[in-house]
């Protein structure tokens, strides 16, 4: 089941985003990065994000038998060389490890894209990790390509290079 994102959600969020992050990321980045991603500072940080929800925003989460399992967090791009007007952004997707392969992520995906649809936006994007094949399988699978940008983000203490991928939103008829 998907559904919206409510401030109760903030700590499972958290859990299913560090669960992901571990399956996804350990041995691609450094562990320290990984290890200091914890439980509580992402709960901190979705806290602060559901307490006051941005209008401009959405966040939607995967149930599995009523336990979270995954997340979906967008907006209007934040990327300089795009209209923020046509291109919404994907800022978070993710599905904790041991409910990956059952559909929670195209669940999480399809309403995130419906969401940017029925607010106006005709095109949608997102960043990747390069080495992250395990993501950039699922968004080439999900009719994602990527485009020429590319980025060194180094907010998490180490430089990671990122992969920008685009989807077009046609309306739907």
């Amino acid at each position: 089941m998907i559904r919206w994102a409510s401030a109760a959600d903030a700590e499972g969020m958290a859990r299913a985003q560090v669960a992901s992050w571990e399956g996804a990321y350990r041995g691609l980045m450094p562990n320290e990065v990984i290890d200091r991603l914890t439980v509580d500072v992402r709960t901190t940080g979705w806290n602060r994000i559901l307490a006051d929800p941005d209008p401009q925003t959405a966040a939607f989460v995967a149930e599995h038998t009523g336990e979270l399992v995954g997340l979906s967090f967008i907006g209007p791009t934040r990327d300089d060389d795009l209209d923020p007007h046509r291109f919404g952004e994907v800022f978070a997707i993710y599905v904790a490890p041991e409910h990956w392969g059952h559909g929670h992520g195209k669940g999480l995906m399809v309403r995130s894209l419906d969401w940017l649809r029925e607010a106006g936006f005709s095109a949608a994007m997102l960043w990747v990790f390069d080495t992250n094949e395990i993501g950039r399988g699922f968004y080439e699978r999900g009719g994602w390509r990527l485009d020429e940008a590319i980025k060194i983000d180094d907010s998490f203490g180490a430089p990671m290079r990122e992969l920008r991928y685009r989807i077009g939103l046609p309306k739907k008829s």
